[in-house]
């Protein structure tokens, strides 16, 4: 008798966490929206370690780009970047010409 509802315990276990799987699955293809459609997550456009602890990470989301620096402690800093912002000049800076006082 009591292997009886056991089984019948575990078979409900079961059945329900197979239900709350295909819920989650429904639920998170319903908040994807159609196929093809464009979503408000996030993509990871390029990803570098700096150290053994320490990455760096370039994140486009919302159609803005944020800069995110992270530890492997879970240490996070992140900062948006300006799109429109001049690209650095890779030409040397030039030293301005040298005065001397007039003596």
């Amino acid at each position: 008798m009591y292997d009886f509802v056991r089984w019948i315990i575990l078979f409900l276990l079961f059945a329900g966490l197979f239900a709350f799987w295909v819920y989650a699955k429904r639920q998170a293809a319903i908040r994807q929206g159609p196929a093809g459609a464009t979503t408000g997550g996030f993509k990871v456009v390029q990803k570098r370690w700096i150290d053994q602890r320490t990455g760096v990470a370039l994140i486009e989301a919302n159609d803005k780009t944020y800069l995110l620096a992270y530890t492997v402690g879970g240490g996070v800093s992140w900062q948006p970047l300006d799109k429109d912002a001049p690209a650095p000049t890779t030409s040397p800076p030039v030293a301005a010409p040298a005065t001397f006082p007039k003596i």
